[in-house]
């Protein structure tokens, strides 16, 4: 018995007392981007070898259900639709109340797909068509839904465009404004529907309301370093997160002041998993999730300077012939409206999990 396989039993067997809900599932490839559906529903990409995958998975029916469960593997999740695509899907954006997807991938680049999810006379994927942005940068699109109708995408911050996903044309745009902000752009959230916020890679922060043609760019009062940098939003909250382990804590109403600020630790320099996400629990309490720095998930309170709790699965449950050390979670999101959460790792496991206990 190699060390994996036996610290592997051992944590499978601790994990039935800190794990309220805890399903592993195995795909054949690696994930690359997820988003949810709704409660039931997550749509999943897959990096393959020639085609790249497009998945529409079911949750476990319980996994969201009050009652206590036991340890399953496997056999959870169900494959309800699916497609191909030619090139790696980088960024996944579901359109709420439609059964439309957005994605943007490595050879697509400065364009977005759309996808119309399989209906009840098929369960076949296909594209619905593509939107291209105007000024191209030669690289994958960040991408925000706005509403059913609407979506805001771009890489940088001088070619976002605002676009209807039904007649797939660009209604707005920041490439002929007298804007000079040419920054990347990690991260793309909506505040409401006319205005999203974009975290760019240096740390600044881009508000656009869509009724205004201009957007305005925030510099925030932190002495940053040459650190990549990524964010998340839940509702007037802000929070980024550094490839060096700072986070900063920001009401969107006054973006110029940093309320609070922690470092978590740790370092990476594989910037494209950088995740961070935010969850309102238990009324006021705000919890945050950490991914991207290794083969773990970290909890935080954003009272609390260190992790809550650390989901260990994607290390402790992975092949004998792979070295966790070289395994990474690429990326996790919170159920729309469980405390459960969906990760990934670059070794094909997906796993929802729910602890026990958070604080």
């Amino acid at each position: 018995m190699t060390s994996c396989e036996f610290d592997g039993d051992d944590w499978f067997y601790d994990s039935i007392s800190r794990y309220k809900h805890l399903y592993m599932y195995d795909l054949q490839y690696p994930v690359t981007a997820f988003d949810w559906i709704n409660n039931n529903f997550v749509c999943v990409a897959t990096r393959g070898r020639p085609k790249h995958e497009i998945t529409e998975l079911s949750l476990p029916d319980k996994l969201c259900r009050s009652e206590e469960l036991a340890l399953s593997k496997n056999r959870d999740f169900q494959v309800v639709t699916g497609g191909f695509s030619s090139s790696e899907i980088r960024v996944l954006k579901h359109i709420p109340e439609t059964r439309l997807i957005c994605t943007s991938s490595v050879k697509n680049q400065d364009s977005i797909d759309i996808w119309r999810l399989g209906a009840q006379d098929t369960d076949l994927m296909e594209t619905d068509g593509k939107i291209h942005n105007r000024k191209q940068k030669g690289t994958w699109s960040s991408i925000a839904a706005m509403d059913k109708n609407h979506v805001i995408f771009g890489s940088h911050g001088d070619n976002l465009c605002f676009a209807d996903v039904i007649t797939q044309n660009i209604l707005l745009d920041t490439t002929e404004l007298p804007f000079t902000c040419t920054s990347r752009i990690s991260r793309i959230s909506t505040l409401d529907n006319h205005t999203v916020c974009c975290c760019f890679t240096n740390g600044n922060l881009l508000m656009w309301d869509t009724r205004e043609k201009t957007p305005t760019v925030h510099e925030i009062n932190f002495e940053r370093s040459n650190a990549h940098w990524t964010m998340d939003l839940c509702d007037t909250d802000l929070v980024q997160l550094s490839s060096g382990g700072d986070v900063l804590f920001l009401d969107t109403r006054k973006l110029k002041n940093v309320t609070s600020t922690n470092n978590i630790g740790l370092t990476t320099k594989d910037t494209d998993c950088l995740r961070i996400c935010l969850k309102h629990h238990k009324g006021n309490c705000l919890l945050y999730s950490v991914s991207g720095f290794d083969g773990y998930v970290y909890l935080y309170a954003v009272t609390s300077p260190s992790a809550k709790f650390v989901h260990e699965g994607h290390c402790k449950n992975c092949s004998v012939d792979l070295d966790p050390s070289n395994l990474n979670v690429v990326t996790h999101s919170w159920h729309p409206t469980e405390n459960v959460i969906l990760s990934a790792a670059s070794d094909g496991s997906l796993h929802a999990w729910q602890p026990t206990s958070i604080l």
